[in-house]
C-alpha cells in the first residue's frame, strides 16, 4: 500500500513562528518546535526543491532514486525509495524527514514510532508542485526563497497557458498516448501527474478512457484509439530509447501520429518529477503537441 499526504492549509508566509502545528493524509498532527536543521529526502523531486531553496548544507540524505543536482550524488544514501533503511535514517538523527507517495506506508508508520518526524506529497498537477514548493519552504524556514521560486514559475505556467488557451480557441485537443514502458506497453492513465500535464499542455490523453492509473495497452487498443501524438522517453526501453528505433517500429504503422511522424521523445526526470523543473517539462509537452509555438515557449 502507497502511502499520500496533502496539507490541510497552504503556507505561503515568509515570517515564520514556532511551533508550526499540521496535519497530514493521515490525520497525524505534527509539530516542529524550531527550525528545522537536519533534512533527509527520499524522492527525486523532493531533493531537488531542498537543493533550488538552498538548503542543501540541511541535507544530510537521500535515497537511491536522487540523482539531480549532480552534488545529490555524494549525500548520504538511505537506500531505496519505496522501503528506505530505517536504522540508517534513525542514526542520522533528522528533523525532517520529506517523502513522496511511493515510500510505503509501513515504512513511514515505523519511523513515526521512532519519534522521526515525517510528512510527504503526491502532487497531481503543476499548481500543486508550486503549492508544495511554497509548503516545503515555509517548513525549512525557507520561505522568502521560496515565494521567489513560486511567484516565477506561476508566472511562466501562466504565460504558457495562455499560448495553449489561444491555440485552443480554433483547434481541437489531439489525442495524446504517453509511453512509460515499452514491453508491455504501459501509460498513464487519468488522475496522474503525466495526464494532468497533457492535459494542461492541450491534448487529450487517450489512456483516460482507460481502467487504473497505469495501465497497459494492448496494440487492437491503441490502434482502436489512434492517437494523433505519440510521447516516450529514452527510459521506455532497457537499452535506452531513440527516436529512430521510435520511428521504425512498423507493428504501430496504422496509427496517425505514426503515418504522420507525430512521434517525441521528452526527458522523463522533466515531466515525471514534482519539482522546480517542471515547467520545462510543460514546456516539452506543450512542443510536442503544438510544434509551431516553439519559438514562443523558448
Amino acid at each position: 500500500m502507497l502511502i499520500f499526504f496533502i496539507f490541510a492549509v497552504s503556507t505561503p508566509l515568509l515570517a515564520q513562528n514556532f511551533p508550526i502545528h499540521y496535519t497530514d493524509d493521515l490525520g497525524r498532527e505534527i509539530t516542529i518546535e524550531k527550525e528545522v536543521e537536519r533534512i533527509i529526502s527520499l524522492a527525486p523531486g523532493i531533493t531537488e526543491v531542498i537543493y533550488a531553496l538552498g538548503l542543501e548544507d540541511k541535507l544530510v540524505a537521500v535515497s537511491s532514486a536522487c540523482d539531480y543536482p549532480e552534488e545529490a550524488l555524494s549525500k548520504e544514501d538511505i537506500g531505496r525509495i519505496d522501503e528506505p533503511n530505517l536504522e540508517k535514517i534513525v542514526a542520522l538523527e533528522p528533523d525532517l524527514v520529506i517523502a513522496a507517495s511511493v515510500t510505503k506506508v509501513e515504512s513511514l508508520n515505523r519511523l513515526t514510532e521512532l519519534g522521526i518526524k515525517n510528512i510527504g506529497f503526491k502532487p497531481a498537477s503543476i499548481n500543486d508542485t508550486i503549492d508544495m514548493i511554497e509548503d516545503i519552504a515555509y517548513l525549512t524556514s525557507a520561505g522568502r526563497t521560496g515565494n521567489e521560486i513560486t511567484s516565477e514559475m506561476q508566472a511562466e505556467f501562466q504565460r504558457l497557458k495562455d499560448l495553449v488557451d489561444q491555440k485552443l480557441k480554433n483547434n481541437d485537443r489531439k489525442k495524446v498516448f504517453y509511453e512509460i514502458w515499452s514491453d508491455p506497453l504501459y501509460t498513464a492513465g487519468k488522475g496522474t501527474f503525466i495526464d494532468s500535464l497533457i492535459q494542461a499542455a492541450g491534448g487529450y490523453n487517450i489512456a483516460r478512457e482507460a481502467e487504473g492509473s497505469w495501465p497497459t495497452y494492448n496494440l487492437e487498443s491503441l490502434i482502436a484509439a489512434d492517437p494523433e501524438v505519440y510521447i516516450s522517453s529514452a527510459h521506455s526501453t532497457p537499452d535506452g530509447l531513440t527516436l529512430a528505433e521510435l520511428r521504425q517500429r512498423d507493428i504501430f504503422r496504422e496509427i496517425s501520429a505514426f503515418k504522420n511522424d507525430r512521434l517525441y521523445l521528452v526527458d522523463q526526470d522533466l515531466v515525471n518529477r514534482p519539482s522546480p523543473r517542471i515547467i520545462e517539462g510543460y514546456k516539452e509537452f506543450i512542443k510536442a503537441i503544438f510544434p509551431e509555438l516553439k519559438e514562443e515557449i523558448n
